[in-house]
């Protein structure tokens, strides 16, 4: 509409990258932590926290400049948080005061932005693997992608079998999602689906790319936005994108060379080719009108030469012309 692309502009994404990571930087309270407010009524929050060090370590990731201290001393936050939460469940066999009897799933979400950031506390996994039937869908999830960090195979083949009875394949549409359990907590972080559906994607980018689950996942993830352009907030909406990168990165989607040719009753009608670099704006549409429709059945052929998988789909639409009745 306004003759430009943002969204593939490189320059506009580091300018916005830079202003995000000076933004949380400014906003860091003095304990290291992240929470609502600063000043006199000034409180860190684990989930806030985790949030910000999860987008932070992606940050570095990449080679984005960060403020010198910031992002350790955020880590370092997580890490008491950690150690207090550690010795609740430590103290429930004795009974004694602060405990508690399970893991919760802020202690999945703090658990793997941990194990992201290089601490790995096992003690607390252990916990965590014990208490993974209470734990939601999406905690799990979070559990998984810190398993497979920490190359528990074991641990992480149990938990993708329970994330996986709640496993929804719709073949007609050929998609698949996570149906969750019914009263869950639809207002808390942990009841919202559709970041659980894309925690679980990036499990399954990491763990079986190239399998119908993955697909699947992305496709209804890609189904299910609003106005097909972002899901439910930016939050939500970050967690999809994050995931379905890491499946385009993982499944060779993201890096196809291929030929292909659309033929129509036998008759070429177009020739593409499709590589990394002409992924996104390629011309991917090809239009009959008129008398180039003739009545009767017709037959459409895709003929594909190179790698990576083809999508496609076909619609008619018709009109008359004669006066309305």
């Amino acid at each position: 509409r306004f003759k430009r692309n943002p969204v593939f502009d490189n320059a506009e994404v580091a300018r916005l990258v830079k202003e995000g990571v000076k933004a949380l930087s400014e906003m860091q309270l003095s304990d290291g932590g992240w929470g609502w407010f600063s000043g006199y009524a000034e409180r860190s929050g684990p989930h806030t926290t985790a949030t910000v060090i999860h987008g932070l370590t992606l940050a570095k990731a990449n080679d984005v400049a960060l403020v010198p201290g910031v992002y350790e001393k955020g880590v370092a936050w997580l890490k008491r948080f950690q150690v207090k939460e550690l010795a609740k469940l430590q103290n429930a066999s004795t009974k004694t005061k602060p405990f508690k009897s399970r893991s919760t799933n802020v202690d999945a979400l703090v658990f793997r932005v941990l194990v992201d950031a290089g601490v790995v506390e096992k003690p607390m996994g252990d916990f965590l693997y014990r208490d993974r039937v209470h734990l939601s869908v999406y905690a799990k999830g979070l559990v998984g992608l810190a398993f497979h960090k920490m190359g528990d195979r074991q641990r992480l083949a149990m938990v993708l079998r329970n994330i996986d009875q709640f496993l929804q394949q719709d073949n007609e549409n050929q998609t698949a999602y996570l149906k969750l359990a019914e009263g869950r907590m639809w207002w808390r972080w942990y009841g919202s689906e559709i970041e659980a559906n894309a925690i679980y994607l990036k499990l399954l980018a990491l763990t079986d790319p190239r399998g119908p689950r993955a697909a699947g996942l992305a496709k209804y993830l890609l189904n299910n936005r609003r106005h097909a352009t972002f899901w439910n907030s930016t939050r939500d909406t970050a967690l999809c994108i994050e995931a379905l990168a890491e499946f385009l990165q993982q499944s060779g989607e993201g890096t196809p060379d291929l030929s292909l040719e659309v033929l129509v009753d036998g008759k070429l009608q177009k020739t593409v080719r499709v590589t990394r670099e002409n992924l996104f704006s390629f011309d991917n549409s090809l239009v009959l009108t008129g008398k180039q429709v003739s009545d009767g059945k017709h037959r459409i052929e895709f003929r594909k030469k190179g790698r990576g998988p083809l999508y496609f789909n076909a619609y008619l639409t018709n009109f008359t012309t004669e006066d309305f009745i």
